[in-house]
């Protein structure tokens, strides 16, 4: 059956492809190339000095965003989730402050920081900091009472049962929040190379564009696509193997 459904969805994407390549040898627009030569400019483009130059700047400014809202988030999200006073305390500003869309601090940035890697690495934290921050509090409200019993009867101190307890069972919620501001992540490093960069993909794009370089401007969006693509399926298999305790024990219950 798996092997049927995969079949099935490579071939879909074999007959969309074949129907573009077709569609744009008809209609011969310059707006939308054949796939074969946008398969040409890729090649020609990302297997080169090219990857390096553009590419591989906007990875490392999206990782060390992400790396920031992910300690930050987890971190302060589990230690709110863990202590009541404190969540209802703080969560009428948390829920105001992340309903503000990331893309609306760009401008806040450029205008305290520059447009220099700074103000991308902190407007990507930014993004990314919400989902995590949110799903980390609800991972942690959601700890079985039980648990904390337990833990009590033990004799744990309050540092000890939020390492212990608290946060081993709000890991769930944490990766749910974690893959979420992954995604926000790099969307987030695109649109600031658009406003104010000199190099990265949201740059390459955008400047492909303006100069009629279609087949490049194709080519840097399918990079992005195959990019996200091997980074969720990444994230995937890490939260498959930390979290396959919990995964079984799901199964077990169904």
């Amino acid at each position: 059956m798996k092997v049927r459904r995969t079949a099935l969805g490579i071939a879909t994407v074999v007959v969309l492809l074949a129907a573009w390549e077709l569609s744009a040898r008809l209609n011969k627009t310059v707006y939308v190339p054949p796939v074969t030569a946008i398969a040409a400019t890729f090649v020609h483009e990302w297997f080169s000095a090219q990857f390096r130059d553009q590419a591989l700047p906007s990875l490392l400014r999206m990782f060390a965003g992400y790396a920031i809202a992910s300690t930050c988030g987890v971190a302060v999200g589990v230690v709110i989730g863990a202590y009541r006073p404190l969540y209802r305390l703080v969560d009428p500003v948390l829920q105001f402050l992340r309903a503000i869309p990331p893309t609306a601090i760009i401008p806040v940035g450029i205008l305290l920081i520059g447009i220099g890697d700074t103000m991308k690495i902190l407007v990507i934290a930014f993004g990314a900091f919400w989902p995590i921050l949110v799903n980390s509090v609800d991972g942690a409200r959601s700890v079985p009472q039980e648990r904390l019993d337990t833990a009590r009867i033990f004799g744990l101190s309050r540092s000890s049962t939020l390492l212990t307890v608290i946060f081993p069972s709000a890991l769930p919620g944490v990766f749910a929040g974690l893959r979420t501001g992954l995604s926000i992540a790099f969307i987030m490093i695109v649109v600031s190379e658009m406003i104010g960069s000199t190099n990265g993909l949201g740059y390459y794009i955008l400047q492909a564009q303006r100069t009629f370089a279609i087949p490049e401007m194709y080519g840097g969006i399918v990079l992005l696509a195959i990019l996200g693509y091997c980074l969720n399926a990444g994230f995937v298999a890490v939260e498959h193997r930390i979290l396959a305790w919990h995964h079984g024990q799901s199964a077990r219950t169904v």
